[in-house]
């Protein structure tokens, strides 16, 4: 049984939307235990500068050019082309849903495009034939993201969660 990668990416941007929107009109009216904006230290701001600048370099330039490497195969071409517009369209939502709504929703936002893009790196695990550069490049990518939702875990979800607001 073949599985319909269109659906499930637009079943998941649509439903990750849907939970943002919730999330930052609930962060709004303060029924949400979050903060509208990220509580980040001096040091975590100077540290996320450095750590979007990898996520360029690794997690859209380096599928840029494994992209480009495999243009002539089409399971590839197909992969890395749906990867890439998950991060498009993960860029898109942060940055107008972080201005329409509330700055700390590209927390969330980040969080689930970050377990959905690592599903879909260890799929191309499975769907792909890797070798040399390609599989390193790959394994790059995917240490990253993991390397990211640590990251989120750690640093950015306990800067926007407020557990006093749950005791309230």
């Amino acid at each position: 049984m073949a599985v319909n990668y269109g659906l499930i990416t637009t079943l998941f941007i649509l439903v990750t939307t849907s939970l943002a929107v919730g999330y930052g009109f609930g962060v709004r009216v303060q029924r949400l235990p979050f903060t509208a904006a990220i509580g980040f230290s001096e040091q975590q701001w100077q540290f996320l500068r450095w750590w979007v600048k990898l996520a360029l370099v690794v997690g859209v330039l380096l599928p840029i050019a494994l992209l480009i490497h495999a243009w002539g195969q089409p399971s590839s071409r197909m992969f890395w082309s749906s990867y890439l517009l998950v991060v498009a369209v993960q860029l898109i939502s942060e940055r107008v849903l972080s201005q329409w709504l509330v700055p700390s929703v590209v927390v969330l936002i980040g969080f689930f495009y970050t377990l959905f893009r690592l599903w879909q790196l260890l799929d191309g695990f499975l769907q792909l034939s890797l070798t040399g550069l390609t599989l390193i490049g790959l394994v790059a990518v995917v240490l990253f993201w993991a390397a990211n939702l640590l990251m989120l875990m750690i640093m950015a979800i306990p800067a926007v969660y407020q557990r006093q607001r749950l005791q309230e």
